[in-house]
């Protein structure tokens, strides 16, 4: 079992990504490197919390003493010692660096050696606790519309504000089955604006295309949807995007990393509006989705485990799909969704 940090600490290990064999470029792009077969780049992402420090170097503390926290994105890589270590990345998905030029990097306890489960969180809860906001995320050319459902009375939602700590070895994401048939699970009610963000994540232009399970991974068709939905939340002027934000989006969207994407987006995606570009390690973006199916929720149900909730939801604009039942986990990934997707099943 982890041992992490206690104030407002994330911390993600995911399922070790399984091999996939490509080509080394060398630093001047035009060559191959001579280790050919090495394993594509393992992009294990996750989030470590680090005590904040003044223009000085001094740690800031609170008044009782306690030493502030923030929560940065890393990227766990091995060493040439095999140790793990957690790279900070800057908003673009990229590796920090310092005024030297040397690399960023934290303390962690994870070992990649040891992840072949899905993670253990620990987080400090306190009422006053304050959380920043961000714009509700729409769909190209969509307005943003209210709930379908009550807001509770209270205003507040009924999911927990924190994620739920438990050994990661004991995190197991259910299939749409078992929660579907699960006698423990039990009926919510989340507020206005949690609703308005599943009804979002669930009305990603063509989402309803593939079915997956959790178990199973990401389907590349259906990651390159979400990777363009990720990617104009971006609200960048570009059309071409560093390769570690659409990889980390769509960590953040999923919970877990979609394998080899790199490789895969351009011949499995199915999609002419993103492309991996080899050469320079990036992504072309030639165009964002309209919006195409209409989700309504019908019920939300707490099955347990590490936050994870079933939602059933009624589906129009989707060709002969009507419903949609999906596995939704709370989590902090990413501050303006709250949520990740975890499995998918429409019919």
């Amino acid at each position: 079992m982890l041992f992490l940090k206690k104030i407002i600490s994330i911390l993600l290990c995911l399922t070790v990504v399984a091999a996939s064999f490509a080509a080394c470029k060398s630093k001047d792009n035009n060559k191959v490197d001579k280790n050919a077969d090495l394993v594509e780049a393992v992009n294990e992402y996750g989030f470590e919390s680090v005590e904040v420090t003044d223009k000085n170097g001094k740690a800031v503390t609170k008044k009782n003493g306690e030493k502030v926290t923030e929560q940065v994105a890393v990227i766990y890589v091995k060493d040439k010692n095999g140790k793990t270590v957690a790279k900070v990345l800057d908003d673009n998905g990229e590796v920090k660096k310092d005024k030297n030029g040397k690399e960023i990097t934290v303390k962690t306890d994870v070992d990649l050696d040891d992840t072949k489960n899905a993670v253990t969180d620990t987080t400090k809860k306190g009422k006053n606790k304050k959380t920043t906001e961000e714009k509700i995320p729409t769909t190209k050319k969509t307005k943003t519309t209210e709930s379908t459902t009550k807001k509770k009375d209270s205003g507040e939602a009924t999911t927990e504000s924190d994620v739920t700590t438990i050994d990661y070895k004991k995190d197991k994401v259910p299939t749409i089955s078992e929660a579907v048939n699960s006698k423990s699970k039990k009926a919510v009610t989340f507020d206005s604006n949690d609703q308005q963000i599943v009804k979002s994540m669930l009305e990603v232009p063509y989402l309803y295309t593939d079915n997956y399970e959790n178990k199973d991974g990401v389907p590349i068709a259906l990651a390159t949807h979400a990777a363009l939905w990720m990617a104009e939340r971006e609200g960048l002027n570009t059309s071409t995007y560093a390769s570690g934000t659409i990889v980390l989006d769509l960590f953040k969207f999923f919970g877990q990393t979609v394998v080899n994407f790199k490789s895969k987006c351009n011949d499995e995606g199915k999609n002419e509006n993103i492309q991996y570009v080899k050469k320079n390690d990036t992504f072309k973006i030639t165009d964002f989705e309209n919006a195409k199916q209409t989700v309504t929720l019908k019920k939300i149900e707490f099955i347990g485990n590490n936050n994870y909730y079933l939602v059933t939801a009624d589906v129009k604009g989707a060709g002969n799909k009507t419903k949609v039942q999906a596995i939704i986990q709370k989590n902090k990934l990413d501050i303006g969704l709250g949520f990740s997707i975890k499995a998918l099943k429409w019919s």
